[in-house]
């Protein structure tokens, strides 16, 4: 094991870290519809996305560090700045994908997060996923091809280049959390929405957005974005990379049921096929730690 990486965690860490990583990708799964809602330029979104976050971290930094939140940031030096930019960069590559290719294919290319995460892990921690992550892998990778059945990469290359971003920045921030224990999950998102904000106000003007759409941008800014990344970026100090991002899969399995919940648009069968498969997939890779007691 490299000096640094990440131990072995133990099932009742590795439990919490499934737990918390759930409960951020299910917090983060309306994010779909949220951008549906949203009449603005993908640059737009962005702004709002890290602004925002940027006042609702700031306030938590503050509450937990008191007069030692500045200091904390600044702690974490250059490590942090990386993980910073791993996250702006897969958030902001994600939004443009979206707007510049059909869901199908982002998804399609982000299936591939977990193998790509799993690679990476061996390579840097000499971590490599037991029998049930991998198969959970092949699985949830099936789920997500199942539920984008259909797509036939219609995209733009430049919109099928920044899936591909958003899937190598995903895998690399999982892998380096893990790899860098010590460094505040919450810090570098923080850190990472400052930059997004600034790239968006730099090349575009999330200032025009206006009516309903500025109250979607709002709440998706001030609370599901800040809240679910805080969230999944813990998973990587008790779950490898590969499995936290097989997690993130799950957000293709219930994206679609909020946007038929509120939007009235009934989900494809396959689509509907898929989030089972991809469910089943979450349950195997997690069977490893619900149902060991050591």
């Amino acid at each position: 094991m490299i000096a640094g990486a990440a131990t072995r965690s133990s099932p009742a860490e590795r439990r919490r870290g499934y737990l918390i990583t759930i409960l951020g990708v299910m917090w983060l799964s309306p994010d779909a519809l949220m951008q549906r809602l949203i009449d603005s330029d993908p640059i737009g979104v962005i702004g709002w996305r890290g602004g925002l976050s940027i006042i609702t971290l700031a306030l938590y930094l503050l509450w937990r560090d008191r007069g030692e939140a500045v200091g904390r940031v600044l702690r974490g030096g250059w490590r942090l700045l990386v993980l910073a930019i791993f996250y702006a960069i897969n958030s902001s590559a994600f939004v443009l994908a979206i707007d510049l290719s059909s869901v199908a294919d982002v998804l399609v290319i982000l299936a591939a997060t977990p193998l790509c995460a799993a690679v990476m892990a061996w390579f840097i921690l000499r971590e490599a996923p037991d029998t049930r992550t991998s198969i959970a892998i092949l699985l949830g990778g099936a789920g997500v091809l199942v539920a984008a059945l259909g797509g036939a990469m219609t995209g733009s290359p430049l919109g099928i280049t920044l899936a591909i971003i958003t899937t190598i920045n995903l895998a690399a921030q999982f892998t380096m959390l893990r790899r860098w224990p010590q460094v505040d999950n919450v810090a570098a998102v923080f850190v990472g929405s400052i930059l997004m904000a600034i790239f968006s106000f730099t090349f575009g003007d999330p200032l025009a957005i206006e009516g309903t759409s500025r109250l979607w941008a709002i709440l998706l800014g001030l609370a599901l974005t800040p809240v679910a990344f805080t969230l999944v970026t813990v998973g990587p100090r008790y779950l490898g990379s590969a499995e936290v991002s097989l997690l993130l899969l799950l957000e293709t399995a219930f994206g679609p049921l909020w946007v038929w919940l509120v939007m009235g648009e009934k989900p494809a069968g396959t689509a509907l096929i898929g989030g089972a498969i991809i469910v089943l997939a979450v349950m195997v890779s997690a069977s490893s730690a619900f149902w060991r007691t050591r």
